[in-house]
């Protein structure tokens, strides 16, 4: 009887980090490199399980999934030859009450030749939304640990931002179109670029980079060229 072939892990592997996607961060008024935005079709499941589903032994914990994802962007980061940093990395929201998270993310980062300052663990405003002296503990750990942490705005903004909370934000990630439409946000990314938190915008415009500037916009990901 012939055995059933062995599955070949490097194809799986090659596979898994041709899914990871770069995009860059430009500074919109120097055109210098501000990092670089990795992207991956693939998310973190973030639903309420019941039943025989919430003890499936397939289940992987926040903070291992998210020390995965850190480990394909960084051999991907060094595959693609991407030199540029910091690099922004999505988070899932669970990930913040999972107490396990900055040593496994710790853990990932030291079995790459990349450093932990050099990601951006980017949440969602949205993660933010309960106790704010809680998410301020919570992102103090990964801030101990090495990672910079950033706060990605670009659907909802309504994370208070009070000084003890603004020293440990690195990034903050916005959508330019509503810049234009939301003065709420415009105070909170002015509050921000008071604080030195640097602000990125999706969908802007080189073109509009004297604009953005005077909001506290320096940064763009992926920014448009002028038509």
């Amino acid at each position: 009887m012939r055995p059933f072939p062995r599955p070949n892990t490097s194809l799986v592997q090659s596979s898994a980090l041709a899914r990871v996607r770069f995009k860059p961060v430009m500074h919109l008024m120097g055109g210098e490199s501000l990092g670089l935005v990795a992207d991956e079709p693939m998310e973190f499941e973030e639903r309420v399980s019941f039943g025989p589903a919430r003890q499936s032994p397939g289940a992987q914990s926040a903070s291992k999934w998210l020390a995965g994802r850190i480990g394909r962007v960084a051999s991907a980061t060094y595959n693609a030859d991407q030199t540029h940093r910091p690099i922004l990395v999505a988070a899932p929201m669970a990930c913040l009450a999972d107490p396990d998270t900055a040593a496994a993310c710790d853990a990932a980062v030291r079995r790459t030749i990349l450093c932990q300052q050099e990601f951006c663990l980017m949440f969602s405003d949205a993660a933010f939304a309960g106790d704010p002296a809680d998410g301020t503990a919570r992102i103090a750990r990964l801030r101990r640990a090495g990672f910079r942490v950033g706060i990605d705005m670009r659907y909802s903004w309504q994370t208070p931002l009070s000084e003890s909370f603004r020293i440990l934000i690195d990034t903050i990630r916005v959508d330019a179109d509503e810049l234009e439409v939301s003065n709420e946000l415009c105070d909170v990314v002015e509050v921000a670029q008071a604080a030195g938190i640097l602000v990125v915008a999706d969908h802007a415009n080189w073109r509009d980079g004297d604009y953005l500037s005077q909001l506290g916009v320096f940064g763009a990901v992926a920014p448009n060229t002028d038509a």
